[in-house]
């Protein structure tokens, strides 16, 4: 037999026979047939990738291309002498001897081209053929060329064309393999003193290559078989002993690492390797013993797990017989590069280190041979370091840059009953320093042993103490952090609890007691508390990452715990920062969308980024690019949360260093916690203890709190903050604070930090900082730090240097002045006039002139009104101007002509703002009574009126005829009452007042006087018919509202009914129309419909809705429903013309109570008893119906359209029957009108009898 393969769909074996016989063996009815035969025989068959093309090599040095029926497509002979059709073209672009040869140099173009030897010794000289695995659009065929003697490859494409052919090779092997991914064609070649893999490109040219770690002689390749996702190439090959060796080998950065060597004995020897076509990671084995066996691989970072400083952040990486070791935390060396190399004597297997805190940078490899060496740190550095080679981290002639671990041993496993087969110990864990867990294949294969052994530095053994069979294979193993335990995962997803100290197992369970098992095996395993509870987090190769039995994501690519922090990334390329404080139940609902637009838990990363580690107790995240080189972020999240435990613990200048280099607002210093940071100011500054970092945390200080702004994610859980004073400004709370530290401390030494505080207060104190410098200036011996030149310039960069001198000239010193125009741009031809104008000037005028000219007009003010009254007229000017009324009033004697002039001026300006009672109060101030009287006649307050009637001496005649008019006035304005009164005490019109009082409806007051005057016969002549008039109108309104009121609502339920239809068939798949349905008519408006009351507004306001002036119009902010049927928000209209008509009815019942009195008195009791029906009748209505208007209006009112609003967020809107409008008058929409229940309106002698 020359090759098999199995065709799935036809569920059939097809099976070549070197003799040239073809067979096809269907094995569900087990039926052979011969599809086909070559009578010059079959030397090899390979099916394409997509099992539709086959390809025989034959006897006859020729390849037959043949459908999957077995059909002929093509015949070709091997033994093409044309290159292709991808040959390659001369232009004659200089000669070999001037083109550019790279790192060979000049001396490549003399070097003469080696020659073509005949196939090496052991070369079967069979014909290979290989597919491309990605698309099968080209094949490769490797074959003995009959000229040369030597293997030669030729890329052929599909349909059997030749494309074109490999460059002459000395030494090339039989060994064959098209990547996968189609980038590369594999090979071996055996040199005079090395074995090597090389590789080729489609177009046949050398692409690289790496030398197996073996002596020249020593080995055979056998066979190349890549995995199918191209990232592992397996090279199976063979000793001179007859030992077989499978060595899995992946690329980073163009280097090739030897990760994984296999080793099986002469009588073990490997008969095929093949990888699985679905798991990407498992590897199927035969040997000529008749055993099967089946490894899965998985990626795991080696790395040291400390959660202290002291923890160098390891990393081991495989590479043959080598371990590159690199410690992140002093440096990031790119791969292929390390910091040193570990050398041991044996292909290594895996590499430990120990978890115990104390010592968690030793480290621990399992070599090939089930043995462990061991390195260490805690071992005095004079003892030659045994295998370490420094590289990246200096060496040859270089310092070195970090700490090298001391090679103590290699140790041999006494007592270990495993499989003698390759890897049958296959999981070791470094639980203490002297404990080390191992999980091995049982001798049966059945399932797992654990073994636990004790450190033996006597004579470098480990000893088992206890061994314990697993009821199944062992998937992975991880430690909890809490404590010794270890938690086993099975390969079926069961999660076990090992118990160190009884070496007991048990299930694992969560906090309710429940077991735990994850759904499907988790290749990376972990245990950490989350939410305070102690969990095992999983993630599969699938990228579904679990937490307990919980899915969390399904596009997790990689995680690590950190102190704080659950670290994820995703295939969306984003890292995401989980607090481990979050709760379990919250857990499903994460996403990559920010809650909110300042959250620091998630950020971009490249694309394909995975952790390597993070850093213990710090802030730096190693990421490892597709391509294999490593980036050094710094997540904002953990930087935020170091600066929080450095303010915690008052380490102010770590807080500020991490502040500074990742750009962190350096107002979180005192927003994280403002009491602690101000009772440890002095602390603060002497840990700062410089002037510039000072001056830069003080120029930085805002009024927002940015632990509730920028910062508010960070500080979500924790954010417990007093309660400050509105008017309390933070800028200047902390810059008194530190500037009254620097004071005490070394005022002359932070001079400039103190300069500093003064211009960073919310109102720049500038005059004391220039009054600062003007000393300084006048006693420079006194500061040897900083000269008063050194101290202006600094100022000038804070201030603008106009605004500088204005402060300057506000002081009125001409010599500060001077010295800040020096230091400006300002032309000394403009400034020095100025001022020697202002010298010449008297003392107040001078600073009335320079107030003036800095605008500060109260201040000029006060200067002016010392000068004199012949500057009275300026003052006045400049009080009017400015309109400094009552400030100017303030500068004068109260009895003063000065005084009485400006409260004159006053009192016209406050009648210019239509202000006339209050002008009134200024007339009478400046003794302008009348003035004062027409102010008051204007504003109709009556009783100012004729107290200046009375302070001016008017004749009674003369005050009736005010008083009348005046009276007039108060009836057109409703005061009926206050009119009564002028007629009745001023007027001296009886007659004039009882009437007044019965058309504004004062029914007691009108008798009062009827009865105080003895005028009775009013009763008859005027109040009967003005009760019977108002028993109509009474009558006539209630109805009319009672009328509107059950319309409105009767109405209210159909709108709803109607939208509620609507929303319930856009969740069907209906279309419907949200807005605009088919309530729209052709009726006419409603908008106009009437309220009629005549208590409480008039007919001008009648309607529900007021008209908009054109001032309100421009105004933009009123907004209006519309009562018109089938309108948008007609519902909204309804509802608030319905509160009007509720606060109408239940606002008149005084005056219901006050009627229904003069009625019975008047003996209408039986319209009394009407009015007081129809009213109470109104009133039922209104009180149960008010829940049923008001009932579901959370949803109208609950609006979602606006700048933020989403497709999303409308689509939830209709979901939960939520109406998507714009803003609305929420509160008349969602709460009912407020009114009293417990006035007493009702007469008790007009109810009726079974009331």
């Amino acid at each position: 037999i020359v090759d098999i393969q199995y065709i799935p769909d036809l569920q059939a074996l097809c099976i070549a026979v070197s003799d040239g016989t073809l067979i096809q063996w269907t094995v569900f009815n087990n039926e052979l047939e011969e599809v086909g035969c070559v009578p010059s025989g079959i030397k090899t068959m390979c099916w394409s990738p997509d099992l539709e093309l086959l390809i025989l090599a034959t006897g006859e040095e020729k390849f037959i291309l043949m459908t999957r029926e077995y059909d002929p497509i093509i015949e070709s002979p091997l033994q093409d002498e044309q290159f292709g059709e991808a040959e390659f073209v001369t232009v004659g672009w200089g000669k070999k001897e001037t083109q550019f040869h790279g790192s060979a140099g000049k001396q490549a173009a003399q070097q003469k081209q080696k020659e073509i030897t005949v196939a090496v010794e052991g070369d079967d000289c069979k014909t290979r053929i290989s597919w491309r695995g990605d698309d099968g659009l080209y094949f490769v065929t490797s074959f003995i060329n009959k000229n040369t003697g030597a293997r030669q490859l030729k890329v052929w494409t599909r349909e059997g064309t030749l494309h074109s052919t490999s460059e002459p090779v000395d030494g090339l092997q039989q060994p064959l393999s098209w990547k996968p991914s189609g980038s590369l064609i594999a090979s071996a070649k055996k040199s005079d003193n090395k074995q090597e893999i090389i590789f080729f490109e489609k177009n046949g040219l050398r692409h690289g290559e790496f030398i197996l770690p073996f002596q020249n002689g020593q080995i055979k390749v056998k066979e190349l078989i890549w995995n199918i996702d191209s990232s592992i190439l397996c090279v199976w090959c063979e000793d001179i002993e007859h030992n077989s060796y499978v060595q899995l080998w992946t690329v980073n950065n163009y280097h090739w690492y030897l990760k994984q060597s296999l080793m099986f004995g002469d009588k073990e020897q490997v008969s095929a390797v093949h990888w699985d076509p679905e798991h990407t990671y498992r590897l199927h084995v035969t040997t000529r013993g008749g055993n099967y066996h089946q490894y899965t691989w998985t990626w795991v970072t080696n790395s040291s797990s400390g959660t202290s400083d002291k923890d160098q952040a390891l990393v081991g990486v495989i590479d043959g017989k080598n371990v590159l070791m690199t410690p992140f935390r002093k440096m990031v060396v790119p791969p292929p590069m390390s910091a040193y190399n570990l050398t041991l004597p044996q292909f290594v297997q895996q590499v430990m280190f120990c978890l115990e805190d104390q010592y968690s940078n030793n480290i621990a490899v399992l070599l090939q041979d089930n043995t462990v060496a061991f390195y260490s740190y805690h071992i005095s550095q004079g003892k030659e370091c045994t295998g370490v080679n420094v590289t990246a981290a200096g060496g040859t002639g270089f310092s070195i840059k970090c700490q090298l671990p001391v090679f103590t041993g290699i140790y041999h496993i006494e007592g270990l009953e495993s499989s003698q087969h390759p890897l049958s110990l296959y999981h070791t864990i470094w639980v203490k320093s002297d404990i080390l867990v191992l999980i091995t294949i049982s001798e049966d294969g059945s399932c797992s042993t654990l073994y636990k052994t004790h450190v033996n530095s006597t004579n470098n053994k480990l000893d088992v103490k206890c061994k314990t069979d697993i009821e199944n294979h062992v998937y992975n193993i991880s430690k909890c952090q809490a404590s010794d335990n270890l938690v086993l995962q099975l390969i079926d997803g069961t999660l076990l609890q090992y118990d160190l100290e009884s070496d007991s197992i048990l299930p694992w369970v969560d906090s309710n007691g429940d077991e735990v098992k994850f759904p499907s095996p988790c290749s990376t395993l972990s245990v950490c508390k989350l939410g305070g509870q102690v969990v095992v987090l999983g993630l599969t190769d699938r990228y579904r990452f679990y937490v307990n039995n919980i899915e969390v994501a399904s596009n997790c690519s990689s995680f690590i715990v950190h102190s704080e922090f659950l670290l994820l990334t995703t295939l969306s390329h984003t890292l995401r920062c989980i607090n481990l404080h979050t709760q379990l139940k919250d857990l499903p609902s994460l996403s990559d969308g920010k809650e909110h637009p300042f959250d620091e838990s998630i950020r971009r990363v490249e694309r394909g980024s995975r952790i390597v580690l993070v850093v213990p107790d710090d802030i730096k995240l190693i990421l490892q690019m597709p391509r294999g080189n490593l980036e050094g972020i710094y997540p904002r999240a953990l930087v935020l949360s170091a600066v929080r435990h450095h303010l915690d613990r008052f380490e102010y200048k770590k807080a500020y260093t991490i502040m500074k280099k990742h750009r962190i607002n350096m107002n979180l210093l005192y927003d994280h916690n403002p009491t602690l940071f101000l009772n440890h100011i002095t602390d603060f500054i002497q840990q700062i203890d410089h002037v510039t970092d000072l001056n830069i945390i003080v120029t930085g200080l805002q009024e927002e709190d940015v632990t509730v702004t920028m910062y508010t994610a960070a500080y979500q859980q924790t954010n417990q903050k007093q309660d400050k004073k509105e008017s309390e400004s933070k800028v200047d709370v902390i810059c008194d604070s530190i500037r009254s530290a620097l004071n005490k401390l070394d005022a002359d030494r932070f001079l400039l930090s103190i300069l500093t505080t003064y211009v960073r207060k919310r109102k720049p104190e500038l005059e004391a900082a220039l009054e600062l410098i003007q000393q300084l200036r006048e006693n420079p011996v006194k500061n040897k730090t900083v000269s008063a030149e050194e101290a202006l310039k600094y100022l000038l960069f804070l201030v603008d240097v106009n605004e500088l001198y204005n402060v300057a000239l506000g002081t009125y010193d001409f010599d500060l002045v001077l010295m800040v125009a020096e230091k400006s741009q300002k032309d000394p031809k403009e400034y020095i006039p100025f001022l020697n104008e202002l010298r010449r000037l008297e003392d107040n005028y001078r600073k009335y002139s320079i107030d003036k000219h800095l605008r500060r007009f109260n201040k000029a003010l006060q200067h002016i009104s010392h000068c004199g009254p012949n500057h009275f007229n300026e003052c006045l000017k400049l009080i009017e101007d400015q309109k400094l009324y009552v400030e100017g009033l303030k500068c004068y004697p109260i009895s003063s002509s000065e005084y009485k002039n400006i409260a004159t001026n006053n009192g016209n300006y406050l009648l210019e703002k239509n202000r006339q009672d209050e002008a009134g109060v200024m007339f009478i101030k400046a003794e302008e009574w009348e003035l004062a009287l027409e102010a008051f006649i204007t504003c109709k307050n009556w009783c100012q009126v004729f107290c200046m009637t009375a302070l001016l001496g008017y004749t009674a005649d003369r005050e009736a005829e005010i008083g009348r008019k005046l009276a007039v006035q108060l009836k057109e304005s409703r005061q009926h009452r206050e009119a009564a009164v002028i007629f009745e005490q001023y007027v001296k019109d009886i007659e004039e007042a009882i009437v007044t009082l019965i058309e504004g409806e004062q029914w007691d007051e009108a008798l009062r006087l009827m009865y105080r005057y003895k005028r009775q016969d009013f009763v008859e002549t005027n109040l009967k018919p003005a009760l019977e008039e108002k028993i109509a109108n009474e009558l006539e309104s209630l109805e009319n509202l009672k009328s509107d009121y059950i319309k409105y609502k009767t109405r209210l339920g159909v709108v709803r009914n109607t939208k509620e239809n609507e929303r319930l068939a856009v969740l069907e798949g209906g279309v419907g129309n949200m807005g605009d349905s088919d309530l729209f008519s052709d009726t006419s408006s409603a908008a106009g419909e009437s309220v009629h009351s005549k208590y409480t507004y008039d007919s001008s306001r009648s309607t529900v809705f007021s008209k908009m002036t054109g001032k309100s119009r421009k105004r933009g902010s009123v907004r209006k429903w519309n009562l018109k049927e089938g309108s948008q928000f007609e519902d909204c209209a309804l509802i608030e013309a319905l509160a009007k008509i509720i606060t109408t009815v239940t606002g008149f019942k005084e005056d219901i109570n006050s009627l229904l009195k003069i009625l019975v008195q008047y003996n209408y009791d039986d319209k009394a008893s009407d009015i007081q029906g129809e009213y109470d009748e109104l009133l039922t209505i209104i009180d149960t119906s008010i829940d049923e208007i008001w009932s579901n209006t959370g949803q109208t009112t609950d609006t979602v359209l606006g700048p933020n609003t989403t497709a999303n967020s409308i689509a939830q809107a209709v979901q939960s029957g939520r109406q998507t409008t714009g803003s609305t008058d929420k509160l008349v929409l969602a709460v009912p009108p407020q009114y009293k229940k417990d006035v007493r309106w009702k007469l008790h002698m007009v109810q009726s009898s079974d009331s």
